[in-house]
């Protein structure tokens, strides 16, 4: 069961989500305003990505600004933006350890001893948002080990105070696709919302008529039918 926001001014019960990965990333290290790498800036409400010129293509520029929404399409526009902010840190990333190399400093890990007792927890960020790693060390072995990624969280279901989980808060009340137009346009399909958050994500979809009577399943599998 993922955490849940407590809006103490209404009382209400919010859905809290792993932010989607990408776009809470961009988000708060836009707001932040304290990465500047060069190829990377942060400027308080946006992310500029910058690519040097190389021999075959010019110098290029990107930037991601905070969007008034968070929805599929934000989520699914900073993924991709996130791929070019991924390429230039690992271009910076490449280069300060090029500097360290040539001056001598190779040494890329610490002696480490197992202890004999131990609880510990670790946070990583995962494509799809926070993922967690927890064990407990007993006599020097790993009494207890629990992972704890993005997908709990998103896709679990409704608490005791009936408050749905990311994935159902994000599709209910959704109209459907295929009844508005482009002058219309309101919703996007159920799966695309899901996997605008895991794009890892096998789904399904069942359409109910109400009293148990299925009108259709549809199964996709993580890669698509010929994936």
């Amino acid at each position: 069961m993922s955490p849940r926001w407590l809006d103490k001014r209404t009382g209400d019960h919010l859905a809290l989500d792993t932010g989607g990965g990408p776009i809470a990333r961009l988000w708060s290290t836009a707001l932040s305003g304290l990465v500047d790498i060069g190829y990377i800036k942060a400027t308080g409400n946006s992310v500029i990505i910058n690519f040097p010129k190389t021999a075959t293509l010019p110098e290029t520029h990107f930037e991601w600004k905070i969007p008034k929404w968070s929805n599929a399409i934000e989520r699914d526009r900073a993924r991709t933006y996130f791929q070019a902010y991924a390429a230039a840190a690992g271009l910076y990333f490449c280069e300060k350890a090029m500097q360290e190399l040539l001056a001598g400093r190779s040494k890329t890990w610490a002696p480490f001893k197992v202890p004999e007792e131990a609880i510990s927890c670790g946070f990583h960020e995962a494509v799809r948002g926070v993922l967690s790693h927890h064990v407990v060390i007993r006599d020097g072995k790993i009494a207890n080990y629990h992972p704890y990624p993005p997908t709990c969280w998103n896709a679990n279901p409704r608490d005791v105070y009936g408050t749905p989980g990311p994935y159902e808060d994000a599709v209910q009340n959704t109209p459907i696709f295929e009844e508005n137009g482009p002058d219309k346009f309101k919703g996007i399909d159920i799966m695309r919302a899901v996997r605008s958050f895991d794009p890892c994500l096998p789904c399904g979809v069942h359409m109910f008529l109400g009293n148990g009577k299925v009108l259709e399943t549809r199964h996709s599998p993580m890669f698509g039918v010929n994936g």
